[in-house]
């Protein structure tokens, strides 16, 4: 030990009796990367032990005072130790400090001196957290956390779960950028499900990425299941440490994405709040600029517009009942639940349209029309529950993932990347997530602030109040907490089915042209010949042999299947670009003289199509 502890100040004896952080600087190029995160640590004691030949106690003693991080961080000098001896050294001072944490550098190319000191640590039953030197300045929020949290570092895992169909290049870029994330030195597994319909290319992109960050693991459907049981389908949890971030492959990550993840999941489920952990069901890396609940249809949404008024600071994050379909992180328990709820959920869909029976309908929720959105039970599933997910609410809407609003090929104009302005938001590319929170660090559960399904300010206890209201109205069952069995919503009250929900709809009106074409001026060819019959002949062999193969219609899906397969609430989201065009045609007419026969073309073709879908109650225009 350290001479300088033999006769301990009482300050001295309560840091080396009460439990702490041990940190290990292994040369002065380590503790100058660690040194952010020393001073930081406020809440318990740190210890901090330095070997190498670069580096002297008085040297370190002066660094440390002129930061003024003395006060709170015990020094250990083990410069002078024997080399291969200084893990048995750490091991003896263990004995004495008893602290809980280890932190040091994982090297890129491991050394033999990182594998013992990770050997101590084990046998002594500390935490070790190897952090690439690199990320040390992205896990600066490590000091917010209590060491409680800090104690399941190693013990949870965060699985990337990418659902794809036929888009390779939207896939390639979300891989890509999930690829160029900061991973904190973590095993990070990736699993990619592959719809039945995938493409050639896709299955090609797929096979050949290289993942780096842990394993990766492929699916292929070998029968059309459509979007929902493509994500429901996509992961079930095998312990209550899993986690799974669920993208869609028109989604793109930020670098940070993770990092925002760990933190959060570790704030939030492992600091030993109770309540937090039955009721926060995930972590949006999504930051909303629309309500899509709304009744009368999708509204612009700013949470600091609600938020402000209400007394919270700027950029405060929030929970919200309004689960994130573009990008976000799903807790176990509750996902597990979600399954339950939807196997016996869905058994109401062979009900007969004349039945008796009390169904769940969120009242006032747009999301009750829905069909084939996921989001509709599991949103029906949080207003029973009175459950929350985390939004980030960073300047400009800046967040960890955007969705790039991608429908297919035909939508190329303009006015829809002006539209999709909307809906994309910035990615968050500079490490400014504790420099934007307030107090630098994310709040406590219990004083977030908590917004229902339709963007208003509500409190946890409104939210259950609410609940169990509605609880009664459907079910005879008591009401439990923490169980996370869905079967006590299904024991049906004797009594009328609520009256189907009827929603504001817009009048069908011709589609403009511009969703579909360019706007640009035709172009009259010319063609001229400069060929033989001979070359021409040549030609066409060879492009028969070495171009494009033509495509298998018998292979290409009906009309119908094409519809029936797609999700209600990506119909709402496609209905609200055909409005905005629609009213950019009106005010503009001038910009589309020459398309007006192809336009009245498409008011024909609209108008057959209105004349065969009046039944079809499904879909906003």
């Amino acid at each position: 030990m350290v001479r300088k502890h033999r006769y301990p100040s009482v300050l001295n004896y309560r840091r080396l009796t009460e439990h702490g952080v041990l940190v290990v600087a292994q040369g002065a190029n380590q503790l100058i990367s660690l040194h952010p995160l020393l001073c930081r640590f406020k809440k318990y004691p740190v210890h901090l032990v330095i070997l190498g030949h670069d580096l002297t106690r008085e040297s370190v003693q002066d660094a440390l005072r002129e930061t003024n991080c003395e006060s709170h961080v015990m020094l250990y000098d083990f410069t002078s130790m024997k080399e291969q001896m200084e893990d048995v050294s750490i091991g003896r001072l263990v004995k004495v400090i008893q602290p809980l944490v280890l932190v040091q550098i994982k090297p890129a190319q491991l050394t033999s001196m990182y594998y013992a000191i990770q050997s101590m640590a084990s046998a002594h039953q500390l935490t070790e957290i190897g952090l690439p030197e690199k990320e040390i300045v992205n896990a600066l929020w490590i000091s917010d956390l209590s060491l409680q949290a800090l104690q399941h570092w190693n013990q949870i895992r965060i699985k990337l779960v990418v659902i794809t169909d036929r888009r390779p290049h939207s896939l390639s870029r979300l891989l890509q950028s999930a690829a160029k994330s900061i991973y904190l030195g973590d095993q990070v597994d990736l699993t990619i499900h592959m719809e039945q319909s995938a493409d050639r290319v896709t299955r090609m992109l797929v096979n050949s990425f290289m993942w780096r960050q842990g394993q990766k693991m492929i699916r292929h459907r070998i029968r059309k299941g459509g979007l929902m049981p493509a994500i429901v389908e996509s992961w079930y949890p095998s312990n209550d440490d899993e986690y799974a971030v669920l993208l869609e492959d028109d989604i793109e990550v930020s670098p940070l994405f993770y990092v925002w993840s760990k933190y959060a999941i570790l704030k939030y489920r492992y600091s030993g709040n109770e309540e937090a952990k039955r009721l926060m069901y995930g972590i949006s890396l999504y930051a909303p600029r629309n309500l899509e609940l709304v009744p009368a249809g999708r509204v612009t949404f700013d949470p600091n517009s609600v938020l402000l008024p209400a007394g919270y600071a700027d950029h405060t994050p929030y929970a919200s009942q309004i689960p994130c379909s573009w990008g976000g992180v799903y807790f176990p328990e509750h996902w597990r639940e979600f399954h339950a709820y939807l196997v016996t959920r869905l058994k109401d869909l062979n009900l007969p349209k004349d039945h008796s029976v009390r169904l769940i309908s969120v009242p006032g929720s747009r999301s009750d029309k829905w069909k084939k959105s996921w989001k509709k039970y599991f949103i029906e599933m949080v207003y029973l529950r009175a459950s929350v997910m985390l939004y980030p609410n960073f300047q400009q809407f800046e967040a960890f993932s955007t969705n790039h609003v991608e429908f297919g090929t035909h939508v190329k104009s303009e006015k829809r990347q002006s539209v999709i302005g909307t809906f994309m938001v910035p990615l968050m590319q500079r490490d400014t997530i504790l420099s934007q929170l307030p107090n630098q660090s994310l709040p406590l559960f219990e004083d977030l602030p908590v917004l229902d399904l339709w963007g208003q300010v509500q409190s946890l206890e409104i939210l259950e109040s609410i609940a169990s209201k509605y609880h009664a109205h459907v079910s005879t069952c008591p009401r439990t907490f923490g169980t996370y069995d869905p079967q006590e919503f299904f024991c049906r009250v004797d009594g009328p089915p609520d009256p189907v929900q009827v929603f504001p709809m817009a009048a069908k009106t011709p589609k403009p042209p511009v969703l579909i074409k360019d706007v640009v001026q035709p172009i009259e060819y010319q063609h001229v010949y400069e060929y033989t019959e001979e070359e021409e002949e040549n030609a066409r062999t060879e492009l028969l042999e070495y171009g494009p193969k033509p495509i298998d219609v018998a292979q290409l899906p009906f009309v119908e299947e094409k519809f029936s397969n797609k999700d209600d609430e990506m119909l709402d989201l496609e209905n609200d670009l055909d409005t905005l065009n629609r009213l950019y045609l009106k005010l503009n007419p001038e910009n589309l003289e020459f398309l007006e026969n192809e336009k009245m073309d498409m008011e024909q073709d609209q108008e057959e199509e209105e004349e065969e879908d009046d039944d079809d109650e499904g879909l906003d225009v």
